[in-house]
């Protein structure tokens, strides 16, 4: 049976989630940018010139490496973002798995010490 969510959201550690908020949205917002302004794909990106058709072919080379470079850089920002993102996923796991364990042990807690108070009271009332 599935758990209800009120449970299911009131064990996310939300002191974590707010923490580490800032440094997911501005990482978010920069690959947002740098996506939003990427150019269309028969289109040259804005920092590296488009060479003419009938340009040498080392300018074209040299255009080409520009371009595999600029690429090369956007795929390692995304990839320190989704590590970032992944790091604080396993955080969040450890966090709710601590959780449930702290809720385990007070749940047996709570059954001792309901055990103890009805012994309590039966001898209390059987005097």
């Amino acid at each position: 049976m599935a758990a209800p969510w009120s449970a299911l959201f009131s064990a996310i550690p939300w002191s974590d989630v707010i923490a580490h908020a800032p440094t997911v949205a501005k990482g978010a917002k920069k690959l947002w940018q740098k996506v939003g302004k990427r150019p269309a794909a028969d289109d040259a990106p804005a920092d590296v010139p488009a060479t003419p058709a009938g340009a040498s072919p080392e300018a074209r080379l040299a255009a080409l490496e520009a371009r595999l470079a600029e690429s090369g850089l956007r795929q390692q920002e995304s990839a320190e973002l989704l590590a970032a993102l992944a790091a604080q996923n396993a955080d969040l796991v450890r966090a709710v798995d601590e959780l449930q364990r702290r809720t385990r042990l007070l749940g047996v807690l709570l059954g001792l010490a309901l055990l103890i108070g009805a012994g309590a009271l039966a001898v209390t009332l059987l005097r």
